[in-house]
């Protein structure tokens, strides 16, 4: 949606909602819930995927236990910034505070902890042991690697999971070995089952979108917040491949692995070594040899940068990319990449698998999705509830989202993965990808997906209490492990954090140069000489006004002067 439409949608609305609130709550026999979700994020009936419309089952649903007609004003944005700034449009003063003209949001990670910061949402109902008491579906199906990471950062009082993955590359492995002789010899002659393993080698770095045999090749996000991300993994890509290294050699414990991604991932212009130093589980861990490892890297990493802070060194590094890649998308990337256009993608787990869907169903190149090595971000959409949101309504429809019927429909329509695991999701994941609990001529992949299922029937479980699937070769690296990613995955991604006011504003004029940086020499000559010329002729003219002397061009050689430029 056009941002000038969302406007006059958001302008519309507060206008509407400005007098009690009731046009937004009920009005006569029908109460309305308003909705702000991103776009094309909810389930719509498709025969094909046998996929329902979410919307239309839960007016239905509502309106049968509400006993009067429930309807909802479902609106959509483009960016989160967006998002942002449209609520702040549409705000009006209540009391002592403000309130907002949405029902329920659904916002990711970093903005979900910027809009808690600002006081501008509501409290879950949730009780003593932090489960929530209108939202039993979630209660009961939401996978506890979820349930705990919100719990384990306080925002299960303000947020309820809806869709979570991973930020990666999706890639085409023949155009790219076509491209690079090195990548080409080192996949010759492979079986299958050695081939995606061998392309990782290449592709899971943060590095090749940078790398020069690919030149015009890929592209990255027209998103401040995930490409900045992006440009942080490349500056601190060797003191990264050190962390994962004593992670998986077992020198450094998950927990405190994790944290020092976080602290890196999300630094701007902070003391990195002081931040790392200062975390409880190194303080914990400091006579090991592992952190001490780990901090030797991370100050080496800062020395190298030479006094530059880390805004500036990535921003210098996306200047560089910018001669590298394709250019920038949002969206396209997609379509590009099924259609051969482009070779590398930055993209969000749930839009790599539809891009993977999207090639399979055209016939083009089989492609695949990668994670960096070095660690990345791992991301989490949740639905919110501004101030001044109906409450039980708009828990009501997020319980409804929750119910394992719904929460299927919604990822085989849009993609994404949702939080919701228990018996039924996990079924379907099973039948969805031909997946099998013991191993066979076929399926002779093991993955342990105990970190997300753990809460499924002891039925589909080992002696041991794990949750081991078994898959053909064909589903590595494909939409399988894309959508639900494995354990040493999850462990080397980072949540995204708020920024500070002063490292959002450092952000944000990195970004702006960025993007309007690399001007050609001529225009930017030009341009200000253009301006001083028009300046001095403006000038030159308020002097001879005031001496009572005017200027003007005979009507016949100003009609040929317009004639000569629309010539030119």
């Amino acid at each position: 949606m056009k941002r000038e439409f969302s406007l006059l949608l958001a302008a519309l609305m507060a206008v509407g909602c400005l007098a009690p609130l009731t046009s937004c709550g009920k009005s006569g026999e029908i109460e309305y819930l308003n909705v702000y979700n991103a776009e094309e994020y909810i389930s719509e009936f498709d025969e094909e995927w046998e996929t329902v419309d979410a919307i239309a089952e839960f007016e239905k649903y509502a309106s049968e236990q509400r006993g009067h007609t429930v309807k909802v004003r479902y609106s959509t944005f483009g960016t989160l910034e967006n998002m942002y700034n449209e609520l702040q449009l549409t705000k009006h003063k209540s009391g002592n505070g403000y309130v907002y003209n949405y029902d329920l949001v659904c916002p990711s990670d970093y903005m979900i902890q910027r809009m808690i910061k600002e006081d501008m949402l509501e409290k879950f109902d949730v009780d003593e042991d932090g489960k929530y008491v209108s939202i039993e579906n979630y209660n009961e199906y939401a996978s506890p690697f979820i349930t705990d990471l919100f719990q384990g950062k306080g925002w299960n009082e303000y947020a309820v999971g809806y869709m979570w993955g991973t930020m990666g590359f999706v890639y085409n492995p023949e155009v790219l070995a076509a491209n690079n002789k090195e990548f080409a010899a080192a996949i010759e002659g492979l079986e299958d089952d050695e081939l995606v393993s061998a392309y990782e080698e290449f592709v899971a770095t943060w590095e090749l979108p940078w790398n020069a045999y690919y030149k015009n090749l890929g592209t990255i996000k027209d998103s401040i917040r995930d490409t900045y991300a992006l440009a942080v993994g490349y500056v601190y890509r060797e003191c990264l491949t050190t962390l994962n290294e004593l992670y998986t050699a077992g020198d450094l414990g998950t927990d405190e692995y994790r944290e020092i991604l976080v602290k890196i991932f999300n630094n701007v212009d902070s003391d990195l070594v002081e931040d790392v130093e200062n975390l409880e589980e190194v303080k914990e861990r400091r006579g090991e040899e592992g952190t001490e490892t780990a901090i030797a890297a991370i100050k080496a990493a800062v020395e190298s940068l030479d006094g530059e802070k880390t805004a500036d060194a990535a921003g210098r590094e996306l200047k560089t990319l910018k001669n590298n890649v394709y250019g920038f998308e949002v969206d396209s990337g997609k379509k590009d990449m099924a259609a051969g256009k482009i070779a590398i993608n930055f993209a969000w787990s749930g839009d790599a698998a539809y891009t993977l869907d999207l090639a399979d169903e055209d016939d083009g190149a089989t492609l695949y999705y990668a994670v960096p090595k070095e660690g990345s971000n791992i991301w989490f959409d949740a639905w919110v509830m501004p101030k001044g949101a109906n409450k039980e309504l708009a828990q009501m429809f997020v319980d409804f989202l929750s119910s394992p019927r719904i929460a299927i429909s919604n990822m085989d329509y849009i993609g994404y993965v949702s939080p919701i695991a228990g018996d039924e999701v996990f079924e379907h994941m099973l039948d969805g990808y031909e997946l099998a609990l013991e191993p066979d001529e076929d399926r002779t992949e093991e993955i342990d997906y105990s970190y997300f299922f753990g809460n499924i029937s002891d039925e589909y479980k080992t002696a041991d209490g794990k949750v081991i699937i078994y898959s053909s070769t064909d589903n590595i690296g494909r939409q399988l492990t894309t959508q639900y990613p494995m354990k040493d995955v999850v462990d080397r991604c980072a949540i995204m954090t708020a920024f500070s006011r002063s490292e959002l504003k450092a952000v944000n004029e990195m970004w702006s140069d960025v993007k309007v940086g690399n001007v050609p020499l001529w225009l930017m000559i030009t341009v200000p000489v253009i301006i001083a010329i028009a300046l001095l002729g403006w000038f030159v003219l308020s002097i001879l006004k005031k001496h009572g002397i005017r200027f003007r061009l005979p009507r016949r050689n100003y009609g040929t002067l317009i004639s000569s430029e629309r010539i030119k």
